[in-house]
């Protein structure tokens, strides 16, 4: 009994370890980059991009580093908006040597409340 149980543990273990070893079948798509839309709102733009360009002068600034390598007047492209009661949000896309995304969302008296940047 003890060596047909050990048996089949290694019949198991093997055909795991085959399994585990075939390649995907099918791939994901990468997923597509998203699209700019049409910027309603060109003073908004240009107030993230001056708080974009404050926080790379900053020294303490966390994401200082990734926005250093952008030239000083940061073209962005407004991927989304979005509006939940009375917060707006913004991602946009920083045209820098790495593209950078933006999310940026103003609260109630109409002032940033959150910036974030990440790479894309």
């Amino acid at each position: 009994m003890r060596i047909k149980s050990t048996m089949l543990l290694s019949s198991l273990l093997l055909s795991g370890c085959a399994w585990s070893e075939q390649p995907k079948q099918q791939s994901q798509p990468e997923p597509r980059p998203m699209k700019a839309i049409d910027d309603v709102e060109p003073a908004v733009t240009a107030e993230v991009a001056a708080a974009l360009g404050r926080i790379a002068g900053d020294p303490q600034a966390e994401t200082a580093p990734l926005l250093r390598a952008c030239p000083s007047a940061m073209p962005l492209e407004l991927l989304l908006r979005t509006v939940k009661g009375e917060e707006r949000t913004y991602v946009y896309r920083a045209l820098c040597p790495t593209k950078l995304l933006v999310t940026v969302t103003y609260g109630k008296a109409a002032t940033i409340k959150q910036l974030t940047v990440n790479k894309e």
